[in-house]
C-alpha cells in the first residue's frame, strides 16, 4: 500500500550565477547537471550534486528564453530574444551549430527524443523544426495568430505541440506538419506552456487565467483543472512530476511557478494542493523535475535558481 504520509520539500541549496531573471532551466537526461538561461544572455551549466558551476555559454547577444538537452545529454539547445536557435557541447562549453530564420524573438523549443530534431516557436508565430545534423530548417509552420509561447515533442517524437497566446494549443504532425487537432477553452486566455503525458494521450497546459489545464487528446476536452496560484503577467511553464521507484512520489503531481513567488503542487488526480513552497523573492518563472531523484528546479525573476528535495513529512 502506498504511504499516507504527505510529501514535503525543503531547500536544498540555491545557486546565483545570473545578473538578470532566469527564465529557463532544465536537468540532463541523466540529472548529473542542470542548466539556467537568462535574461542576462547566459547559459550556466551545473553540476547538481554540489551546486558547483562548471561551464558558462556565452554567445548569444540578447536574453535566453528557452533550453532543452539533447537526450545523451552532451548538448544543450538554447533559444535567444536575438532570434537564433543555438547548440552547445556540454563539455567544453563550445557553441557548435547556430540555426537562423525566425524574424522575431524565439521564445520556446524543445528537442527530439532521437536528438535528431529541434523545434522552436517565436513571436513571428511561427514554429520551425530543424534538423541537428546538417543544421539546416526541415520544416517551417505558421502555426498561431500571435507569439507561440510552448512547444513540445510527443513521447515518440510523431506528433509536436504548440501553444500561443492567441489562446490556443495545436497538435502537429512532425513529418508533414499537418495540423491534427486544435485545443481551444472557451474564455481564450494566453496560454504560456504545453506538456506532452508520458502516454501522449494528454496535454497539460498554463495560461494566463491563473489555471493549469489536463486535456484529454482524443476528446478535446479538459479533463481537470489545478487552480490556486496567481499567473496573469508573465509566461510560466507548468509540469508533471511523476512517481519514483523508491515511493517518495508513489503518485504523480502537478507543479507550476507563480506571480505570488511560490511553487504550488497539487495532486494529479484529486487536484488537492500537496504543498506551496516559499524561498523565492520574486516570480518564480520556470521549473523542472528530476529525472529520477524527487528533486524540483526552479528559477525565478530574482535571478536565483533552487533546488528542493521532497521527503516524507514524519513530524
Amino acid at each position: 500500500m502506498e504511504s499516507a504520509l504527505p510529501l514535503k520539500h525543503a531547500l536544498l541549496y540555491t545557486v546565483f550565477g545570473h545578473t538578470r531573471a532566469v527564465t529557463c532551466a532544465k536537468f540532463s537526461p541523466n540529472g548529473e547537471l542542470f542548466a539556467t538561461g537568462s535574461a542576462d544572455a547566459f547559459v550556466n551549466i551545473w553540476e547538481m550534486r554540489t551546486g558547483r558551476l562548471l561551464h558558462a555559454l556565452r554567445g548569444h547577444e540578447q536574453g535566453i528564453n528557452a533550453l532543452c538537452w539533447t537526450e545523451d545529454g552532451a548538448y544543450v539547445a538554447t533559444a535567444s530574444d536575438d532570434r537564433t536557435v543555438r547548440v552547445w557541447d556540454r563539455d567544453t562549453g563550445e557553441q557548435v551549430r547556430v540555426f537562423t530564420g525566425h524574424t522575431s524573438y524565439v521564445f520556446c523549443l524543445a528537442c527530439h527524443p532521437l536528438s535528431t530534431m529541434l523545434v522552436s516557436g517565436g513571436f513571428d508565430e511561427t514554429i520551425r523544426v530543424w534538423d541537428v545534423q546538417r543544421g539546416t530548417c526541415h520544416q517551417t509552420i505558421a502555426a498561431h495568430s500571435e507569439a507561440v509561447t510552448g512547444v513540445d515533442f510527443s513521447t515518440d517524437g510523431t506528433m509536436i505541440a504548440s501553444c500561443s497566446y492567441d489562446g490556443l494549443i495545436r497538435v502537429w504532425d512532425t513529418r508533414a506538419g499537418h495540423c491534427l487537432r486544435t485545443l481551444q477553452h472557451s474564455d481564450m486566455q494566453p496560454v504560456t506552456s504545453v506538456q506532452f503525458s508520458p502516454s501522449s494521450l494528454q496535454l497539460l497546459a498554463a495560461s494566463l487565467d491563473s489555471a493549469v489545464r489536463l486535456w484529454d487528446l482524443a476528446n478535446a476536452r479538459v479533463l481537470k483543472t489545478y487552480t490556486g496560484h496567481v499567473n496573469t503577467k508573465f509566461a510560466t511553464n507548468a509540469l508533471f512530476v511523476l512517481g519514483h521507484a523508491d515511493h517518495i512520489h508513489p503518485r504523480a503531481f502537478v507543479a507550476v511557478g507563480s506571480e505570488d513567488r511560490c511553487v504550488y503542487l497539487w495532486d494529479l488526480q484529486t487536484k488537492q494542493t500537496v504543498q506551496v513552497l516559499e524561498g523565492h523573492r520574486d516570480t518564480v518563472s520556470c521549473l523542472a523535475a528530476h529525472p529520477t531523484l524527487p528533486l524540483l528546479l526552479t528559477g525565478g525573476l530574482d535571478s536565483a535558481a533552487h533546488v528542493w528535495l521532497a521527503t516524507r513529512d514524519i513530524t
